[in-house]
């Protein structure tokens, strides 16, 4: 949860408690995720404004502390959260809200439809990254439901090593009894594990995407402002998405979708994947 959304729920936790409620939004902290998510959607349908201490801002605020409270992630929480920012302006945390969502329900064309609109809305346009697998990546990713990826490094390092003993032996003279099929099936078991931690570690790699959320944020050559040079005339806009390469100190290097890579400082970004 960003600092100024933190900000904004004490905020309205402080003002709820010595003023009566106005309205009809009646959520307070005790809601469930559903009864938040629908206190959201009726803000966002009667006032449509998200000015501090508005139905909208009070419920948001509701929705979002709720989310942190239960520790869950919800594609209808992003996707409510991510519209209450758009009809406020907020184009940095509505994209980033739409892409938390995504990263949940990657198929939802409802997400997807609001994050598309979102994005045509920033400037300057830096092209959509057009890498991610979505629902194939899913059903590849779906054994981390099932098996962690260290016990999963530890099943195919024991398969490729047991593999590699019958291979032997059979080579030797003395596992003649050992069918061909079992050796040859544990390394291809192993493999499998490979392919499979592969692409986990790509997925993790490539999640490493951020948002641009503050504005003003400038993209330099190198991290620092007095030896390296920008690397546009002006900041980047509010709503940019990119991705994480490395870090040094406060900067962070990141690479754009348009494949333009600088450094920017820290402050200014979050990231997609909490």
């Amino acid at each position: 949860m960003s600092t100024q959304l933190r900000f904004l729920i004490i905020f309205i936790g402080g003002v709820l408690a010595v003023m009566p409620c106005t309205g009809q939004i009646t959520a307070d902290h005790t809601s469930t995720l559903q009864e938040a998510i629908e206190q959201l959607d009726q803000a966002i349908q009667q006032t449509g404004t998200l000015e501090e201490g508005s139905d909208v801002a009070q419920a948001a605020a509701v929705l979002a502390f709720v989310l942190n409270r239960d520790g869950i992630d919800s594609a209808a929480g992003h996707r409510t959260l991510g519209n209450a920012y758009f009809i406020g302006n907020d184009l940095g945390r509505a994209i980033l809200h739409y892409n938390r969502g995504l990263l949940i329900d990657p198929n939802n064309p409802v997400l997807k439809q609001n994050l598309a609109h979102a994005r045509s809305f920033v400037e300057p346009t830096v092209p959509s990254d057009t890498k991610r697998l979505g629902g194939i990546q899913s059903v590849l990713l779906s054994w981390q439901r099932v098996i962690d990826p260290w016990t999963l490094w530890i099943l195919t390092i024991g398969m490729l090593s047991l593999s590699s003993l019958l291979w032997t032996a059979k080579a030797a003279g003395f596992g003649n009894r050992v069918p061909h099929k079992i050796p040859a099936g544990l390394a291809a078991s192993a493999l499998i594990g490979v392919a499979l931690l592969g692409l986990h570690q790509w997925t993790t790699n490539h999640d490493q995407r951020m948002v641009v959320i503050l504005p003003g944020t400038e993209m330099y050559s190198g991290p620092g402002t007095r030896v390296y040079q920008e690397v546009y005339d002006g900041p980047l806009g509010i709503g940019t998405e990119a991705i994480l390469l490395d870090t040094r100190d406060e900067w962070l290097q990141i690479r754009l979708n348009n494949a333009q890579e600088g450094w920017i400082l820290d402050h200014s970004i979050e990231m997609v994947r909490q």
